[in-house]
């Protein structure tokens, strides 16, 4: 019924006369005016009948030497040509170049982890083998870049090799890295293909620390080869558990497939009692494969307990999530992260989103550390915070991450607020139900509130890797102010309408790499009103906010202005001179005619005699005009 009427939408969009180019409320960079020219998009929501995306097949042979931090081996990637260009040359990320000498970075790290970059032995294209001497690729920051003597024409595809090896940061953890002697995660560490798209081409962007990834949705088949007593958790679906664990190993891991209840799957007891390992074998390889997912990354460790459970997350009851935690036995939250994830998942697939859990395995590794974490696809790299609010807030976030970046297939070098926004929007019920001292909303609007206004209060338009050097612009374009400006686009629309306008969007740009415009004429679209008034002000202006108390009349009628420029509910409270107090809130669709003043009116048979405006829910950065006794 959905799809159906998902189709409803796009069919009126396609007529929409009246939001045509002439009379869009929004910039349309030159990029997208091409785009739109080239059928790959539309200013109606939907992508156009033109839209392409390509893709890659990594199949990766790998060895981890935990004693040298050291990742060495062989890719063999299939890589189609779905556009319409010919490709007269590749692009690749080498992220861990970030710690390459003389690279740029967004912040200074001195000499540590420094290397000589991923060293590329040799890169075959097709059959031919060729080698650094051979000038064929060069490097520019973390990018490499391999020219083609025969260009990859549109709707075919290349098959390459790369033999390399690159060496893991052992102290500057920037997102992935050496937590203990016996742990480590490991993301961004092989060469990957960098996207090329309908709006900029090949992404040339670099990585310099601050600004994360956009990858395109491809399938991963992936060996790794470890040291005895390591085990490994990955992206994807465990290949080959039979050859590596014992028996009662198995039984568990089958088990939590099956159950509701958490399954403690390897404990301190089983290392004890040599009860995790088949075999004594000197090294393990471990095997793992994933599809539709745009990267892969794996933890190891030596004495970690793994706990886990089955989760259906559709109505049909026939979608199923496998929810790993992965953690030290010295772990505060340890033993709930596996319950905090069920939590999310099942929140986020029932509720917001509302879409049901996007892939089948999920895994939490608590890396030890207090705080901070980062999303892979399927695995998180989590810390463990001595707050049970921030440790199922950080849970949460970076689980909801499945859906936005990865799911949806979003540019975070450019858009982070995208996916950043939602990510620190989604918990806040749940953070907010289960722990109600901790005030999940009332610090995000804190923390807003006390930021606002300032000149590193940039709009979140602006692209992402252009706020790299100031960190504190990019935090608050990214997280805290987009994440406040969904949960007020939810109080205007209604939640409901706030729901099938998502729903509409994520359905239709699934993967398909959406940009802000996308955003926001789908939810036009699909909720059937103009959504420039409060677009525009919350993710194109400098803007701020600021309603004041401009004056209550002799009639009762309180005036409030909006000084800041950003919608907001307007909440009042008011005190009779008999001493009884009325409240009365408007949602923030109050301000939809653009209008710089609102009234609200109150009952006539008494008078006031002093008014509040707004709340620790309602972001203000100058309450000092929110508030009037009458008659001073």
């Amino acid at each position: 019924m959905k799809k159906i009427k998902y189709l409803i939408f796009s069919i009126i969009a396609l007529f929409c006369i009246s939001f045509g180019a002439a009379a869009q409320p929004y910039p349309v960079s030159k990029n997208m005016q091409k785009a739109i020219k080239n059928g790959t998009r539309t200013l109606h929501g939907v992508p156009g009948k033109n839209y392409w995306r390509n893709h890659a097949d990594y199949k990766i042979s790998v060895k981890f030497d935990p004693d040298s931090a050291m990742v060495s081996g062989n890719a063999d990637i299939a890589y189609y040509n779905e556009s319409p260009d010919t490709l007269n040359y590749l692009v690749f990320n080498l992220y861990q170049d970030v710690f390459r000498k003389g690279n740029s970075r967004n912040w200074d790290i001195g000499n540590v982890d420094l290397h000589d970059g991923t060293q590329i032995n040799s890169i075959k294209i097709g059959d031919q083998l060729i080698t650094e001497s051979d000038k064929k690729w060069s490097r520019q920051g973390t990018k490499l870049l391999l020219k083609l003597d025969q260009a990859l024409m549109p709707a075919s595809q290349i098959q390459l090799s790369f033999d390399w090896k690159v060496k893991i940061a052992e102290q500057i953890s920037i997102r992935m890295g050496k937590y203990s002697d016996s742990s480590f995660f490991i993301a961004y560490w092989y060469p990957q293909i960098a996207v090329y798209d309908d709006i900029d081409g090949w992404d040339r962007i670099n990585y310099g620390g601050s600004v994360e990834f956009y990858n395109d949705i491809n399938t991963f088949d992936v060996s790794i080869e470890v040291p005895q007593n390591w085990v490994v958790w990955a992206t994807g679906e465990f290949q080959n558990k039979s050859e590596i664990f014992t028996p009662s190993v198995i039984e568990r891991i089958e088990q939590a497939t099956q159950s509701d209840s958490i399954v403690g799957i390897i404990s301190q007891s089983d290392y004890q009692n040599n009860k995790v390992f088949k075999n004594d074998d000197q090294s393990l390889s471990y095997h793992f494969k994933a599809e539709s997912v745009p990267d892969f990354s794996f933890a190891a460790a030596i004495g970690f307990n793994w706990d886990a459970s089955r989760l259906l997350v559709n109505s049909r009851l026939d979608k199923a999530v496998f929810i790993s935690a992965v953690y030290p036995d010295q772990a505060l939250s340890g033993q709930k992260v596996a319950l905090y994830s069920r939590q999310s998942i099942d929140y986020m697939s029932r509720y917001e989103p509302g879409l049901p859990f996007p892939y089948p395995y999920m895994t939490t590794f608590l890396n030890g550390r207090r705080g901070g974490g980062m999303e892979t696809p399927m695995m998180a790299n989590n810390g463990d915070p001595e707050s049970p609010a921030q440790a199922f807030g950080l849970t949460f976030h970076e689980i909801s991450h499945s859906y936005m970046p990865f799911y949806m297939g979003i540019n975070e070098k450019k858009y982070a607020w995208m996916d950043e926004g939602w990510a620190s929007i989604w918990p806040q019920v749940m953070v907010d139900s289960l722990y109600p001292d901790y005030g999940y909303l009332a610090r995000l609007v804190d923390g807003y509130e006390n930021a606002s206004g300032y000149e590193n209060d940039i709009p979140p338009m602006i692209p992402n890797h252009l706020l790299s050097t100031d960190y504190s612009s990019l935090r608050l374009a990214s997280y805290t102010r987009p994440s406040l400006a969904y949960a007020f686009l939810q109080d205007a629309l209604g939640p409901a309408i706030f729901k099938e306008a998502l729903h509409y969007y994520m359905v239709n740009w699934a993967g398909k790499h959406p940009l802000p415009l996308d955003f926001f004429r789908a939810m036009e679209v699909a909720s059937g009103e103009g959504l420039s008034w409060f677009i525009k002000p919350w993710f194109y202006q400098n803007a701020h906010p600021d309603l004041a108390l401009l004056k209550v009349t002799d009639d009762n009628q309180v005036v409030v202005e909006n000084r800041g420029g950003l919608p907001l509910p307007v909440c009042l409270t008011v005190i009779y001179e008999d001493g009884q107090q009325q409240t009365v809130c408007e949602s923030t669709a109050v301000w939809k005619d653009n209008f710089s003043q609102h009234i609200v009116k109150f009952e006539t048979e008494r008078k006031i005699s002093e008014v509040w405006l707004g709340n620790e829910l309602i972001p203000d950065s100058s309450r000092e005009n929110n508030h009037i006794v009458v008659g001073d």
